[in-house]
C-alpha cells in the first residue's frame, strides 16, 4: 500500500479500505493482544470493539474514511519530525562526537586538513584509469 505520497490526490476505496482494515488489525493485535499479554493485564474489550468499528467501516463506506486518515498522516508526519531529530541526534552524539573526539586526541586528520605553506598546492592526483576500467570497475 503506497499511499504515503500522496497528501492532497484523493483516495481510492481501495486504498482508503486497506488504511481501515490494517489500522483495526494493528489496533486488535497490538492492544487487544500483545501489550496485555506482555504485562500480565487482562485482556480489554475496548480495542476489539475499536477494530470491529474500523473494519465495518472499511467494509461498508470505505470512502468516508478520508478525514480519518488525513488525521492519521498528520499526527503521522508530526511523529516523524520528532523521531528523526532524535534519532540524529542521539546518532551525533553517541557515534559521531565519540569517534570525533578519539581522533583529535590522537592527533588524526583523515581529512589532511592542515596547512602547510611548503606546499604548491593540496590537490592530490590519482593515476589514469585503465582502459577496460568500465568494464571492471571493480
Amino acid at each position: 500500500m503506497n499511499t504515503q505520497n500522496k497528501p492532497e490526490q484523493a483516495m481510492s476505496k481501495k486504498e482508503l479500505r486497506e488504511f481501515g482494515l490494517i489500522t483495526g488489525g494493528i489496533l486488535a493485535l497490538l492492544f487487544g493482544l500483545l501489550l496485555p499479554w506482555l504485562f500480565d493485564h487482562a485482556f480489554p474489550l475496548w480495542p476489539w470493539i475499536a477494530a470491529g468499528i474500523l473494519w465495518a467501516w472499511a467494509l461498508l463506506l470505505p470512502a468516508s474514511l478520508l478525514p480519518l486518515y488525513r488525521a492519521w498522516m498528520a499526527v503521522g508526519n508530526v511523529l516523524g519530525w520528532i523521531n528523526t531529530r532524535i534519532i540524529l541526534a542521539f546518532l551525533f552524539y553517541a557515534l559521531f562526537l565519540p569517534a570525533g573526539l578519539i581522533m583529535k586526541l590522537l592527533g588524526k586528520d583523515p581529512m589532511n586538513r592542515k596547512i602547510d605553506p611548503s606546499l604548491k598546492t593540496y590537490r592530490v592526483t590519482h593515476p589514469h584509469p585503465e582502459k577496460n576500467h568500465v568494464e571492471r570497475p571493480y
